[in-house]
């Protein structure tokens, strides 16, 4: 009796948390702008699917894709349910009485779990979380940290934290990770689900942030709300002793710590001493705080101006590098800075292969490996946290520098300087204070926005520009065609076929860009046209003789408005109106004495009869059936803010975004990072140039993340591969 009573408690208690008016609103719009983009991640994920078990290399490869598309299709509105159910939840748990703050929802021991060995499939899936996580957390930066000020506002004075906001990529990735943890399916595909939901929900976030912004700002939720400082949060936080700080931090190192450890074990087991180190005895190896001391020598004689921007940077050998400084009767490390050193080399080493980086950016980040040691040595944390500064530095730095194609461009680029700036800083000033990661990365990010707003202007006229000529072709076909079909085989006086085509198009078109072509300007227009033909031609009736006499004056006033609005000189006007006039006239007395008495009207004998007006040059439609599905397939991977690598003939490869798709002829236009055009392919251009393998597209993800999660995969193999004892 009493349970059920507590269990009636448990519900009634749920049910009698209301949340605030504003909150309310805010969870409905949040939720219905989710709820569509939800529409698009399942309708892509599963032409994705589809395209991956076409080109499957083994039989049971392709079983898995079509199984798993199945499975998806049967269960994807019980996953958005569930997702969305748990959207719906987490607001509730923000005003819940007498709970835990809203950041313990998510923990920092949750975050040091991430790299536990309990579940290692868990441990992909929280690395695919932290990339989506560093990922729009750089693109939204300021849209997320605004919109976690007003929700703090809302929810004081309970502490609150961008790790907690309901719409901040954390929540989102993470609970969408747990609602896929209820479909049968294999990692793989798992992890291909989720770089959908990156993909085709987090990227797209940034209007809805926007929105959720301005309607908190019309509740008057601070209205005056300017530039966020990014890593600073006004939000209170409860007073943390000395003592507690030790304890978490060195439980953050040791448990995220212990799970790379663990990893490299597994490849030394498989594959030997890593690097070709020497077993030492333990006396012989140095101290923690001596590899540190090491680490900054080698630091310090690393010489900033140097740096190569034109040259492929070569991997480090960091550990034989400390053991020429090592102090004397050391000849080797203890197993942790050995691990870190050995962990972040081969982090490195997959940063500086990664072929969507420029030279020019590897070049400058190799510079950053030995500083990056030395940090994880003192913090190991750095492997835990998604949101480690020092990481997300990394992340911002190679994000900003996509763009680059080579070093030529580089000499004067403001970005390029900003990014050595950071690297000499790190190389000259970091000694044992880490928070200079987190100040460098402030600075970074409110440059990087300035920078990035200055070339979206650029961008967005571009884009305006090409949109307008594209709509000008357009209208420009419209007319050709009406005109065509109105006046191809009458024949006109050569005064008036030339005022058709080389005059009223250019009103129609004016009329059909200015005000559309369902607008009653557009009607009176081609109205005009039919009168001006109609009256040009031998009438066979006294009563369209004497129409043609009563229409002639208010129709050359339309003839002689409609030249005024595309600025026809007067001096053209009048021209026209008074040849018009007087032809008008002298062919009425030529139909009236042919209607009248039967004489010869020969007065249209001589004129040339319309054929074909040719108002723009436009292509035949292309025939996109030729492609092959893999072509097709690729080329809809590329979508706007897309960026692609672009090698034609001979020439260096140009690195372009994206910028739109135009119509008609289903142009795309592409743009440098400044935002300037560079490039313009048809549909068909474009797939000719997939197909000999002239594009290749460059994966946006944050590149320590996407180390992280390469190293880790193969890792793991190693340790799946390793005999079992």
């Amino acid at each position: 009796m009493s349970q059920a009573r507590v269990v009636e408690l448990h519900i009634d208690q749920r049910n009698e948390v209301k949340l605030p008016p504003v909150l309310q609103a805010f969870r409905h719009t949040a939720k219905a702008q989710i709820t569509s983009l939800l529409q698009g991640l399942f309708d892509n994920t599963d032409d994705a699917l589809f395209e991956l078990a076409d080109r499957a290399q083994s039989d049971g490869q392709q079983e898995m894709y079509f199984d798993s598309m199945r499975h998806l299709r049967l269960h994807r509105q019980d996953l958005a349910k569930e997702f969305l159910q748990s959207f719906s939840d987490h607001f509730i748990s923000l005003v819940q009485a007498e709970k835990e703050p809203a950041e313990e929802l998510f923990t920092q021991e949750d975050e040091d779990a991430e790299y536990t060995l309990v579940e290692q499939d868990d441990l992909e899936m929280t690395v695919a979380v932290s990339g989506i996580v560093s990922k729009v957390t750089s693109q939204h930066s300021l849209s997320i940290m605004q919109l976690t000020k007003r929700l703090a506002a809302i929810l004081a004075p309970r502490d609150f934290s961008e790790r907690a906001n309901p719409v901040g990529p954390h929540v989102l990735s993470k609970l969408f990770a747990d609602a896929l943890d209820s479909l049968d399916i294999n990692i793989r595909v798992r992890i291909i689900i989720m770089k959908m939901f990156e993909r085709f929900v987090m990227e797209r976030m940034g209007p809805v942030y926007e929105k959720l912004n301005a309607q908190l700002i019309k509740a008057g939720v601070l209205p005056d709300l300017k530039k966020v400082n990014r890593a600073r949060s006004t939000t209170p936080k409860r007073p943390v002793t000395q003592s507690q700080a030790d304890v978490e931090r060195n439980q953050s190192a040791e448990y995220g710590f212990a799970t790379v450890q663990s990893l490299l074990q597994g490849m030394r087991e498989q594959q030997g001493p890593m690097t070709g180190q020497p077993v030492v005895a333990p006396g012989a190896q140095m101290s923690p705080e001596q590899v540190l001391v090491a680490l900054s020598q080698l630091q310090s004689q690393v010489d900033p101006a140097s740096i190569d921007i034109d040259s492929q940077p070569s991997p480090a050998d960091v550990y034989g590098s400390l053991l020429t400084v090592a102090p004397s009767g050391k000849s080797g490390l203890g197993q942790a800075s050995e691990d870190t050193v050995n962990f972040v080399g081969l982090l490195f080493d997959y940063i500086l292969n990664d072929r969507n980086l420029a030279i020019p950016m590897k070049a400058l980040i190799a510079r950053l490996q030995i500083p990056i040691i030395k940090l994880a040595i003192m913090d190991q944390s750095f492997f835990a946290r998604s949101t480690h500064p020092a990481r997300a530095l990394l992340n911002e730095l190679s994000s900003a520098g996509i763009g680059w194609s080579s070093s030529k461009e580089l000499k004067r680029d403001a970005l390029y300087s900003k990014i050595e700036h950071v690297v000499h800083t790190v190389l000259n000033e970091f000694d044992k204070d880490t928070s200079l990661f987190e100040q460098l990365l402030i600075d970074f990010r409110d440059f990087v926005s300035d920078d990035s707003r200055k070339s979206t202007l650029v961008e967005q006229r571009v884009k305006d520009t090409e949109h307008g000529k594209a709509q000008n072709i357009k209208a420009k076909l419209a007319v050709q065609t009406v005109i065509n079909q109105k006046a191809c085989g009458l024949r006109l006086p050569q005064e008036a076929g030339r005022f058709v085509s080389d005059i009223w198009s250019r009103v129609l078109t004016f009329k059909y860009l200015k005000y559309g072509h369902a607008s009653p300007h557009w009607t009176a227009g081609i109205a005009v046209l039919d009168d001006l033909l109609w009256v040009l031609q031998p009438l066979c009736e006294l009563s369209d003789v004497e129409r043609r006499d009563e229409i002639t004056p208010n129709l050359l006033d339309q003839v002689a408005n409609g030249m005024g609005e595309i600025g026809c000189p007067q001096e053209e006007v009048e021209q026209f109106t008074d040849w018009a006039r007087s032809h008008l006239d002298e062919m009425s007395k030529n139909d009236m004495a042919y209607l009248e008495f039967d004489e010869t009207n020969d007065m249209l004998s001589n004129a040339p009869a319309i054929d074909e007006i040719i108002l723009t040059s436009v292509e035949a439609e292309p025939n996109y059936d030729s492609l092959d599905k893999e072509t097709q397939g690729r080329l809809k991977q590329i979508t706007e803010g897309t960026w692609v690598e672009l090698q034609e003939n001979e020439q260096l490869p140009i690195r372009c975004k994206l910028a739109t798709v135009v119509q008609p002829g289903d142009n795309y236009i592409f743009v440098n990072k400044r935002g300037m055009k560079v490039a313009e392919k048809s549909r068909l251009q474009l797939a000719g140039l997939l197909e000999k393998d002239q594009v290749r597209m460059i994966d946006e993800s944050q590149v320590f993340d996407r180390a992280l999660q390469s190293v880790i995969a193969n890792l793991r193999e190693l340790q799946r591969a390793r005999p079992q004892a």
